[in-house]
């Protein structure tokens, strides 16, 4: 039986939002079901609010206010009934809703968009805390927030339609560019990608206007600075911000096929170009419409080190080596959140909760952009079922191992030398800062001896920001430490992307 991939989404938004020319878009995505056909997927399209469509699949339709409560109710219905390999939301957050997730970190965004809770089988909810089980593929194709653009989504589509797997050697050379402040840490990325950091520019001098021979790889990495309802990604040096890419530096210079990430606060919005005052598309908009194939980065404040690897640097570079490893880009996204999870747990704090939010994948998620030539031979192991299982069954667990963080009582910690020493070592100021606590709640009995006292105590995760705005772009800079027993456990120092 050939894998179940399900394209869902809104008849009622697409309808006010294409107008006339709802009867064409659907005839795209029909063709799209047609093309998969002959891909060996048996592609379904599900109208969450018609009644009609929805009682082809034995499931209750969506309310027609269609909030993002009766969105996860209604896909949560059809996985649970169907178990398709590929979710497919198709349109940007005015046809099918982003999940708005509370904001775990202490920074200006009041909530995440987010896609994880399609992902995972917990119940709606705005809490992410309730989503560290991701266990669905899930990706969105998105049309242009605000507008009814037919010939864009014709594009994506046709896109889409005519993918074909490469060969690896197609997608090792990279192109990347850094904010030079952050040098290390993209190296270190890149090295732990590809096993080189070559090719890896920097900004400045680095200022987009980049040559097509530059662009042509079919990776592109990025490790910028963001800002929300901006077509660039910057970079640093001190105080210097220059543009490190532009929207315009994309058109007409990517290669068919190729697959983004980027660890950009910001990095993969899509937003209306009305509201929004914009001339030209996202960026990420921009590079699905000149032939890039799939797209990963963050909806908001994203985070990481300077000269180490974490939060954004791990998700992304995950994404990236499962790509490399012949996954579709969907099973990509699923396996590099549930690998962050791994790698970052058991215990979460705040800002790994909100990394595990934001990071979302825009692309169809059924489209597998390295030809696994080591998996030509078929056996119980590599067919798509059973990777399912599996990656359902791993999600569960991680489930019920992983302990996320929440807010409580400030309270004042007693090793007080050791953590003034570290503020220092941070470059925060404790007269400026602002402090927050977090604890991890205590789960089952406790064990013996030592780690009996340990969990008694309880963990929490200490969280002193420093926020700086430059040219009216706020930037944080974060020291969390962990602490149990009234003892400093370790601490990480972020930085906002």
């Amino acid at each position: 039986m050939d894998p179940l991939k399900f394209i869902i989404t809104s008849k009622g938004n697409l309808t006010k939002k294409y107008g006339k020319n709802y009867s064409k878009l659907v005839t795209l995505l029909n063709k799209l079901k047609k093309s998969d056909k002959t891909k060996k997927l048996k592609t379904e399209i599900v109208f969450v609010d018609d009644a009609a469509s929805m009682k082809k699949f034995k499931v209750k339709k969506a309310a027609a206010s269609l909030s993002p409560r009766e969105c996860k109710k209604a896909i949560d219905r059809l996985y649970t009934k169907w178990s398709p390999a590929y979710v497919v939301i198709f349109g940007a957050q005015d046809v099918f809703p982003f999940q708005d997730l509370l904001n775990s970190a202490d920074d200006e965004d009041s909530v995440v968009p987010s896609d994880l809770p399609y992902a995972c089988s917990a119940s709606y909810g705005t809490n992410v805390n309730a989503f560290t089980g991701p266990s669905r593929v899930v990706g969105r194709i998105p049309d242009v927030p605000g507008n009814g653009d037919l010939a864009y989504i014709t594009t994506l589509i046709e896109n889409i339609i005519k993918h074909k797997p490469l060969p690896e050697s197609d997608y090792i050379n990279y192109f990347a560019v850094s904010a030079k402040v952050w040098k290390r840490s993209t190296q270190l990325s890149l090295k732990s990608i590809f096993g080189n950091y070559t090719h890896l520019l920097y900004s400045p001098p680095a200022s987009g206007k980049y040559a097509k021979t530059q662009l042509k790889s079919r990776t592109h990495f990025y490790n910028c600075h963001g800002a929300p309802d901006d077509p660039n990604y910057y970079g640093q040096e001190g105080n210097d911000y220059p543009s490190a890419l532009q929207t315009k530096d994309l058109s007409k210079k990517i290669s068919y096929g190729t697959i983004v990430a980027a660890e950009c606060c910001y990095g993969a919005q899509v937003y209306d170009l009305k509201a929004t005052g914009n001339k030209v598309l996202s960026i990420a908009n921009q590079y699905l419409v000149q032939q890039a194939i799939a797209f990963m980065g963050s909806s908001t404040i994203a985070y990481g080190p300077a000269d180490s690897q974490g939060l954004a640097d791990l998700i992304t570079q995950f994404f990236i080596k499962r790509v490399l490893d012949g996954a579709s880009s969907g099973r990509a996204m699923l396996e590099a959140q549930q690998e962050f999870l791994t790698k970052s747990g058991p215990d979460l704090d705040p800002y790994e909760l909100k990394t595990l939010a934001q990071f979302y994948l825009l692309g169809d998620p059924s489209l597998q952009p390295v030809d696994p030539a080591h998996e030509k031979g078929m056996s119980y192991d590599n067919t798509i079922e059973n990777r399912r299982m599996n990656l359902s069954a791993k999600g569960a667990n991680l489930k019920k191992s992983i302990n996320p963080s929440e807010k409580t009582a400030l309270g004042k910690p007693k090793y007080t030398k050791e953590l003034g020493e570290v503020l220092k070592k941070a470059k925060i100021n404790r007269s400026t800062m602002r402090e927050s606590v977090y604890k991890i709640p205590k789960k089952g009995a406790a064990g013996k001896g030592v780690a009996k006292s340990i969990v008694q105590a309880g963990t929490k995760y200490r969280a002193f920001v420093k926020e700086t705005k430059t040219k009216g772009t706020a930037r944080f800079r974060v020291l969390v430490v962990k602490e149990s027993n009234e003892q400093m456990l370790g601490w990480k120092i972020y930085v906002s992307r």
